[in-house]
């Protein structure tokens, strides 16, 4: 079976915007923090109340504060009582909804 150029880039397209966005929730209104909520050296995106997202990789956390470094490098220190959402990324489940998808666009006949 031979694609098209168009089908092809629209597969790849979608893949690539199914990786980039799908995450997992860790906190959240509904999911309150708690001490093992968050692993070290691993990178989060936290929306503080303010609704500002950075993206953080966490290097410390104490009973008030969240310390990590962010994309530029630069030291961050965000208040716990600050922090709305944080959500980490999960590409493996991201592939496997991809894969998902392409398969059934290409299996099931319209």
């Amino acid at each position: 079976m031979k694609f098209s150029k168009n089908i092809t880039k629209a597969l790849v397209l979608s893949l690539f915007f199914i990786l980039a966005s799908c995450s997992t929730r860790v906190v959240s209104p509904n999911k309150p923090m708690k001490d093992n909520s968050l692993d070290l050296y691993k990178t989060y995106t936290i929306q503080t109340k303010d609704a500002k997202s950075q993206k953080v990789e966490v290097l410390k956390v104490d009973a008030t504060k969240i310390y990590g470094k962010n994309r530029a490098g630069e030291m961050v220190e965000i208040e716990k009582s600050e922090v709305r959402e944080i959500k980490k990324p999960d590409y493996l489940v991201s592939a496997i909804i991809a894969i998902a998808a392409i398969a059934a666009v290409v299996f099931i006949p319209i």
